[in-house]
């Protein structure tokens, strides 16, 4: 169907929606048509059923590529809620226990004030670990793993373990990524490929195999100045998360919370451009390199919202599902500057944020990406793109997810 943008020009949104999920496509085609998109797609299972399977636009503008059926795209902070399942299954296999301090798996971590963060506070961002006093460059995870080891081993906790909450939006990846590999005996992206995508036939990667890269979508970030004119009204006022952050940012002389836990590693003078680059597409970036399409997110999450079993494959037991499904109380975060909270690593908003259930888990992308599993209403949800809005939790993303819900 070929929708009319404000602007004039035509979009041809492709795929197929159920007639009762016809919402959804009307707010999928109104992001296009108020310019908030580029190239995106999204994907919906109700019931076990796919609903919806949606997508458009250019995976590169200047090429005139258009967005396929298989686009893939990196989704930012959605792989921490990717990563998070590799963890629970290996809480399913007996492999870990989150309430055993992490030094359990891990000796060498307990240097330095660590020695009490269990695994639950490290991977909850509760353990005061959400930024590194030594200075990393993103060029360092593959160049010089030795310093990241070495940074990672010598950081002190912000303040007492369990405390206050702070999302560690670059280095928790980095702490899960060598935690995983000290108890599992591989990298975290071996695991999910061989044990989860595989096995579920899923575009979804961390650390993108050779052979690949053409299917991947050029990403266009908004600036970091930009970011910071278009929230400057919210900022004086000091309204929303966005707002507050932002004050953060530029009345704490780079050494807020927000400042320690966004800017280091560094991406360089390319910022989030950076994630353009082939070289950085190989690499198991835990916190925000993973890489793949809509289909197979609400594909992998439809399995975590009906049991967590897809006929003779089980990734988790309902006994792990009840806690990640169970409702938590919201802390405020000294990061994002709103109330909010973790469980085992899957984010848990507020209700009616992305949906009305408190059972719903996932991970929200920077830019706007989105994944989640929602067990009341047997719904799984994922949403990619390649224009990254400035907001944390742009509207773009909100229309899609609560479009759902008035379907139901």
């Amino acid at each position: 169907m070929i929708y009319e943008k404000r602007s004039g020009s035509l979009v041809e949104i492709n795929g197929s929606c159920h007639k009762k999920f016809l919402p959804v496509k009307d707010a999928f085609a109104e992001n296009f048509a108020s310019g908030d998109e580029i190239g995106a797609a999204v994907s919906i299972f109700h019931k076990g059923v796919k609903v919806v399977d949606l997508w458009a636009g250019y995976k590169n503008v200047l090429a005139k590529e258009v967005w396929d059926s298989d686009t893939s795209v990196p989704f930012f902070s959605v792989t921490k809620g990717i990563t998070s399942l590799c963890f629970l299954m290996l809480a399913e296999r007996k492999k870990i226990k989150y309430d055993n301090p992490v030094s359990t798996y891990w000796p060498e971590f307990g240097k330095n004030g660590k020695e009490s963060i269990t695994v639950k506070q490290l991977l909850e961002h509760t353990a005061g670990l959400h930024a590194l006093k030594k200075s990393l460059s993103i060029n360092d995870f593959w160049n010089n793993p030795t310093k990241v080891y070495g940074a990672l081993i010598d950081q002190k906790p912000a303040w007492a373990p369990g405390t206050k909450q702070a999302y560690g939006a670059q280095i928790w990846g980095a702490y899960a990524a060598e935690l995983f590999k000290q108890i599992a005996g591989e990298s975290a992206g071996k695991f999910f490929q061989r044990e989860v995508a595989k096995k579920l036939k899923l575009n979804l990667f961390l650390g993108l195999p050779n052979g690949l890269e053409s299917k991947v979508a050029t990403i266009y970030p908004v600036s970091n100045i930009r970011r910071i004119m278009l929230l400057l009204p919210q900022i004086l006022r000091g309204e929303g998360s966005e707002g507050r952050a932002g004050r953060a940012v530029l009345f704490g002389l780079g050494n807020s919370e927000v400042n320690k836990a966004y800017l280091n590693p560094s991406m360089g003078t390319r910022g989030l451009n950076a994630f353009n680059d082939p070289l950085l597409h190989k690499q198991e970036l835990l916190w925000a390199n993973g890489i793949g399409d809509a289909r197979s997110l609400a594909t992998l999450f439809n399995v975590l919202a009906h049991g967590g079993k897809k006929g003779k494959l089980k990734l988790v037991g309902n006994s792990m599902l009840k806690i990640v499904t169970a409702k938590r109380d919201l802390l405020y975060d000294e990061v994002i500057h709103k109330r909010m909270a973790w469980s085992l690593g899957f984010l848990k908003e507020e209700d009616g944020l992305f949906s009305p259930n408190f059972e719903t888990f996932g991970h929200p992308g920077m830019g706007g990406c989105l994944a989640f599993a929602d067990t009341r209403a047997k719904i799984s949800f994922g949403y990619v793109c390649n224009k990254m809005d400035y907001r944390v939790r742009p509207p773009k993303t909100l229309r899609l997810a609560h479009s759902v819900y008035k379907c139901l």
